[in-house]
């Protein structure tokens, strides 16, 4: 009784620890530098080089499709493809991602398999934009191990919509040259003009966050901080004036809030010397929903305040 107690007992760490090997992985191997042929001409438009690379009844397509109809392509997408990506991309490039590289597997019951782990990029030299996505393909190879027959991959596809957005002409929002947060713009330099400095920041949230092209270390100061700077600039100038160049625009997004575009050109006159300086500057500030100013983006010379 015992023992027949211990046999059920053990009997299902001998299952549990059943393994079958079906076939051997490599690092190395003659399938591999094949597609690394296969992918140096599909990438390059060399169409000679992927017919005498595949065999007959050659199929490829994206793993990433999940309409149950799709059926891929065949020989002919596959040489119409990489002609177009040529005549089309630049720069391509598709190598192994990171510390990755491909395996090579001897399946006993599958047959010649190859998995890649690359990074593809390109540059779309019509508009300039840039492809960069993790690219994860397998190769599937005929009996003789000779010739790939199957070529699926996986990719991002929210960079190659993105990419096809790029193709087009969406709008984005409206602009305009008089609204009323230019009118929200105006009074923080109206307020600037006549000292008021207690009113300066009236429109802004509590958590606003300032962008000083000027900074070091390119980190946004919070709003206290930008008065306390602000203050240390008027203790050693006295304001004269402020003109705009031009007029602002005020761009309404299509998502959430928008943000007023201005220039202009300050004269400060130095406590130290009694000699002006001008200002030329350039502000950016994003607004949200509420009509309040979330950020504010400066560009100046801060030199010719030292």
């Amino acid at each position: 009784m015992k023992k027949s107690l211990l046999a059920l007992l053990v009997l299902p760490l001998i299952l549990w620890g059943q393994k079958n090997n079906n076939g051997k992985v490599f690092d190395k191997h003659p399938a591999i530098d094949i597609v690394d042929q296969f992918t140096a001409a599909w990438i390059s438009g060399d169409t000679e080089t992927l017919k005498n690379l595949t065999g007959e009844g050659f199929k490829m397509g994206s793993s990433m499709n999940n309409n149950p109809n799709y059926k891929g392509g065949d020989i002919k997408n596959l040489l119409g493809q990489s002609t177009w990506m040529s005549n089309n991309f630049v720069n391509i490039s598709l190598k192994d991602r990171g510390q990755a590289y491909s395996d090579a597997i001897e399946y006993k019951r599958s047959g010649l398999f190859v998995q890649t782990f690359q990074e593809f990029i390109a540059w779309d030299k019509n508009n300039g934009f840039k492809i960069r996505t993790p690219f994860n393909a397998t190769f599937v190879f005929d009996k003789k191990g000779e010739k790939i027959v199957r070529f699926w991959w996986s990719d991002n596809q929210a960079a190659w919509q993105k990419w096809n957005l790029s193709r087009q002409t969406i709008k984005n929002g409206t602009i305009y040259k008089d609204h009323p947060y230019i009118g929200k713009v105006r009074q923080i330099w109206y307020n600037l003009a006549q000292g008021n400095l207690d009113k300066v920041w009236k429109d802004f949230t509590p958590n606003a966050r300032i962008n000083d092209a000027n900074s070091i270390d390119q980190e946004a100061k919070s709003l206290k901080e930008h008065q306390a700077y602000v203050g240390e600039v008027f203790s050693q100038f006295e304001f004269v004036s402020i003109d705009e160049v031009g007029y602002p625009d005020y761009i309404d997004y299509e998502g959430n809030g928008g943000v007023v575009l201005a220039w202009y050109n300050m004269t400060l006159k130095s406590k130290k010397t009694n000699k002006n300086i001008v200002l030329k500057f350039h502000s950016q500030h994003d607004f949200n929903e509420e009509g309040m100013i979330v950020l504010e983006t400066l560009y100046y010379n801060d030199r010719l305040l030292n």
